[in-house]
């Protein structure tokens, strides 16, 4: 009975600094990345995308987060029925909020939406937020395909998401309390 015991406490024991080791790798593999407008923390594997709109990208993924900035009365305009009509008239489809799915403060509008992609249909993740007097939007997506084989996931992408700040005008990130 007691060699059962020890063994147990051993074993629960190496489990949980495997997950403590595992934790902080995943935690050390994260980076913060200056997108347009915006400052966010992704996977270290994410690059730079050169273009005309600022981006990053996961390779392996396929999921794709650019970032625009947007006039500061955006944050009140892009809310409502109006904002899904417009997003519709882009292309988009099945628009619809998913307010409260992020873990983030503040105020922000949150929309999911499907549409047609370089490399066939993808799900769209659209992000408004403010701060420091600034607007931003995050357009995050990735092949349907990817999601469907577990390359990608809803969960990872707003992970991104949730960690998004628009940065002040001068462009440094804002000290973090």
């Amino acid at each position: 009975m007691f060699g059962n015991v020890l063994l147990r406490g051993l074993v629960v024991g190496a489990l949980l600094s495997l997950a403590l080791s595992l934790a902080g790798a995943a935690s050390a593999s994260a980076k913060t990345f200056v997108v347009g407008p915006v400052s966010l923390e992704a996977p270290d594997d994410f690059k730079p995308v050169a273009g005309n709109v600022p981006a990053i990208r996961q390779d392996s993924s396929g999921i794709t987060i650019e970032a625009s900035e947007l006039p500061l009365q955006a944050l009140h305009e892009w809310k409502g029925p109006p904002f899904l009509q417009f997003l519709k008239s882009l292309g988009y489809s099945n628009p619809a909020y998913s307010d409260g799915s992020l873990k983030r403060a503040g105020d922000y509008t949150y929309v999911l939406a499907d549409a047609k992609g370089a490399k066939g249909p993808e799900s769209r993740f659209l992000l408004v937020i403010g701060g420091d007097g600034r607007a931003a939007i995050l357009t995050a997506y990735a092949p349907k395909s990817e999601i469907a084989n577990g390359h990608a996931s809803r969960a990872s992408i707003e992970s991104v998401l949730a960690t998004a700040t628009v940065l002040p005008a001068n462009g440094a990130p804002a000290a973090k309390p």
